[in-house]
């Protein structure tokens, strides 16, 4: 039997192939078999040294542990840190957003630091929301704009709106102005100059307009009675005297009339009568002096 034969054979016989050839060398013999090279895999972390790894404590490792699988769960689900904002070069910065990497002023200290005091309630600013009687159901509004400028508006101070039996004016000249955000005077159409401050005399429109309170009035031309807008106030000229009131349509009579807030006053017939009437302009703002024990209804727009 040829050598190639042995090599064959001699695995099933479990003896050695030489042995088998020719009788030499021992019966068993086994050839050695090759070592196996394993290259071990590559350390997946190569910003983080692996002996720092294996040189932690348990407790340590058990930490770390519970950290990689937190990032690895946002890692999965794509959860993304946004980086930090940083100014463009060049345009313009608002100096109170703008970060302070080197803060000097002065902070106040918390109550967990050292040398922390409480502040007296008498140092303390006021708040309007801790003073009894006050009325804080408003809401601070947003600050105007740099660029929103005064505008004056003509102050007829000798001109008086009966807000209960009418007035008759003579006189209509300018004794003064009153300024205004132009922003206000544009929102009401009272910008331009076509705007009027009057003055408001009697009860009948209470509490929306008390005695003796500034109205601003938007004049208009050729107004008609049917051109009102139902439940707004308006100045009237009624046969010749000043008055002004809340229009509404009476539902009893289909006719326009000017009624007053005061229910103590009648209703004035606009339609109908032989009365001249003729709409001056509407009222879009009063403001006046609230005296100690007043009371009113804010209510925010």
């Amino acid at each position: 039997m040829d050598m190639a034969a042995c090599l064959k054979v001699a695995p099933l016989l479990r003896v050695n192939p030489q042995w088998l050839y020719d009788g030499s060398g021992k019966m068993d013999a086994k050839v050695p078999a090759a070592p196996t090279s394993v290259t071990p895999a590559p350390w997946p972390l190569p910003a983080i040294p692996r002996e720092r790894i294996e040189s932690l404590a348990p407790a340590q490792l058990e930490r770390l542990q519970g950290a990689i699988a937190f990032a690895l769960a946002q890692v999965e689900q794509d959860v993304l840190v946004a980086p930090k904002p940083q100014g463009k070069r060049g345009s313009t910065v608002n100096l109170d957003d703008a970060p302070d990497d080197f803060p000097i002023g002065q902070r106040e200290k918390m109550p967990w630091e050292g040398g922390w005091k409480p502040t007296p309630a008498g140092d303390l600013p006021l708040r309007l929301q801790d003073r009894g009687g006050v009325v804080a159901n408003v809401s601070p509004g947003a600050p105007p704009a740099a660029n929103d400028r005064f505008e004056k508006v003509p102050e007829l101070g000798e001109v008086k709106l009966a807000a209960g039996e009418g007035i008759e004016n003579d006189a209509e000249e300018t004794t003064g102005h009153v300024q205004f955000r132009r922003s206000f005077l544009r929102s009401v159409g009272a910008d331009g100059g076509r705007g009027r401050v009057v003055y408001a005399k009697g009860n009948s429109m209470e509490p929306h307009i008390k005695d003796g309170w500034a109205v601003l009035v938007v004049p208009g031309e050729f107004i008609s009675v049917r051109e009102l807008t139902p439940n707004s106030i308006y100045a009237i000229n009624y046969d010749g005297k000043m008055i002004v009131k809340a229009v509404v349509k009476d539902p009893r009579t289909d006719r326009w009339v000017a009624r007053s807030a005061n229910p103590s006053h009648p209703d004035i017939v606009l339609e109908g009568d032989e009365a001249v009437v003729r709409v001056l302009g509407r009222v879009v703002w009063a403001g006046g002096l609230l005296r100690e024990g007043e009371s009113t209804q804010w209510v925010r727009r």
